[in-house]
């Protein structure tokens, strides 16, 4: 089992109207997204096998199996209308920062799961069929199902800790930190939708 988790992107290529494209709210003045944090989890194996043909086809079954979780994107996106360094950015970061943690956390216990259902799954399976190609398409396909409770485990697990982290106290915190900053946002913010 290998688990692949870079560091993430900090980016500020898009503005907060492209944020909320991004996440499908509408902009109003009580609602502006700050920041972004999206990631990508995705696996993949490879499955030695041994097997055996006879009249029948081809029976196949693992004997050694490499399965790896890669978050093949991690991505913090923070507004473009906050200066860097700012203590608004800084701020906006930190609580990005949670989201991150969550990521990475969930991301491992998924991986120790996935490791478990694998090696169980392991004991009994068997691909059959004519021809290898289709016995190891059979194994791919076994696998897949043996995994897929731990990362839809992952997923849930992750939905509801970002839930937890976008609190509504969180937002309206975030809303009073930095007042200098805040007001700045504003103007700018406003500037931009003021035809």
């Amino acid at each position: 089992m290998t688990v692949s988790d870079p560091a993430p992107v900090v980016s500020q290529a898009l503005g907060v109207d492209a944020l909320h494209v991004e996440t499908g709210e509408k902009r109003s003045p009580g609602l502006h997204h700050l920041a972004l944090t999206t990631s990508r989890v995705d696996w993949q194996s490879e499955i030695e096998t041994r097997y055996r043909e006879d009249a029948g086809g081809v029976c196949a079954r693992p004997a050694r199996i490499v399965l790896g979780l890669v978050q093949s994107e991690h991505l913090v996106r923070i507004a473009g209308e906050i200066p860097r360094g700012s203590c608004l950015w800084r701020e906006v970061l930190a609580h990005e920062r949670r989201h991150v943690a969550v990521n990475r956390r969930t991301l491992r216990a998924a991986a120790a799961q996935a490791r478990a259902a694998t090696e169980a799954w392991a004991l009994r399976a068997e691909g059959r069929d004519a021809t290898f190609d289709v016995a190891m398409a059979g194994l791919q396909e076994g696998l897949r199902q043996a995994i897929e409770p731990a990362l839809a485990g992952m997923r849930e697990a992750r939905e509801a800790a970002h839930r937890r982290i976008d609190s509504r106290a969180e937002y309206e915190r975030l809303g009073q930190v930095c007042p200098s900053d805040q007001r700045r946002l504003r103007e700018v913010l406003q500037a931009a939708s003021t035809p």
